[in-house]
């Protein structure tokens, strides 16, 4: 007799598990993708999400804490949650996580922006090895410290950038490794560009224009004209002869320049010293060959003497 019960609360046992096993198959749950639930209850350490499933499915209140959520949910309020697992844990639940199912949704957001190739908005959270992590709607981002800007920034400056959010573009995703890489310094690039072309738009060859010294090396200078760089070649400075660049200018320096060349690729060239006339073309006809002229020796070498006839001729 005893054994019939037995046989009888398996067989029931196996039918019931096969009922739940159908039922569960119709809901078509599958695990790795968002789903949406119902909260059922809101506990000390996790609130209880109800998914048509077997059982329901917890997420620990501290994930809500993080997602800046757990002020806004309450007992009825649907919610998207990533299942994990359809097989209980330990304490008998379903796994679910609500932070990443933000995180997956992000990613998804993140690939369209990244085929499509828009722009994302994010805040700079820690320096890295190697460069910032930064934060995209849940998703983390890694952002090279050679792309947070055009040039190198101080601490002050890189810490004003942390307290806003900023604007990226997205240069890779590595979905198998969950690896997104910004760039700030690209975006700027764009934005130099287009400024480039439009300032370069009011420019033509012959233009005298105002510009600032803004570096000097050995063979001449580059001046900043209104937001584009042009080169002031050493030849360019003087008519006269100068040992170096910097006997003329200084980093800061205004000065009056005369664009000479404007290239395909949109570099430009200019020039001082064709502000005026060429002083040798005048003063060259004061001297005749044969006649004899006082002059200043200038420099002794192996194969001669330079000697100073006038300021303009030597």
């Amino acid at each position: 007799m005893q054994e019939i019960i037995k046989q009888d609360k398996s067989k029931s046992h196996q039918e019931f598990e096969k009922l739940l096993s159908e039922d569960l198959s119709n809901r078509k749950l599958k695990e790795g993708e968002i789903i949406t639930g119902i909260i059922s209850s809101i506990g000390k350490k996790h609130v209880f999400v109800d998914i048509a499933a077997k059982s329901e499915g917890a997420i620990p209140i501290e994930e809500l804490k993080l997602t800046k959520e757990i002020d806004k949910i309450k007992i009825g309020s649907k919610i998207e949650v990533y299942l994990e697992k359809l097989e209980s844990n330990f304490s008998g639940d379903v796994v679910i996580s609500r932070q990443k199912a933000l995180r997956h949704k992000t990613w998804q957001k993140m690939e369209e922006c990244f085929n499509a190739k828009k722009t994302v908005t994010g805040t700079i959270l820690s320096r890295v090895k190697g460069g910032f992590a930064i934060d995209v709607s849940g998703a983390l981002a890694f952002l090279p410290g050679s792309q947070i800007s055009l040039k190198p920034l101080n601490n002050t400056e890189i810490n004003t950038l942390m307290k806003n959010e900023q604007t990226f573009e997205i240069v890779k995703m590595d979905k198998k490794r969950a690896n997104i890489v910004l760039s700030r310094r690209s975006m700027m690039e764009k934005a130099r560009d287009k400024d480039k072309d439009k300032i370069l738009s009011t420019m033509k060859e012959g233009d005298i224009v105002n510009g600032t010294v803004k570096n000097i090396t050995e063979w001449g200078a580059f001046i900043d004209l209104s937001g584009v760089d042009s080169l002031l070649h050493i030849t360019d400075i003087s008519w006269s002869r100068i040992n170096k660049p910097s006997d003329l200018l200084s980093i800061g320096q205004t000065i009056k320049v005369k664009i000479t060349k404007i290239t395909s690729d949109r570099k430009l060239s200019c020039s001082i010293k064709h502000l005026t006339e060429d002083p040798y073309l005048k003063i060259i006809d004061k001297y005749k060959v044969g006649n004899q002229y006082s002059g200043t020796v200038t420099k002794i070498m192996d194969y001669g003497v330079f000697c100073k006839l006038d300021e303009s001729v030597e």
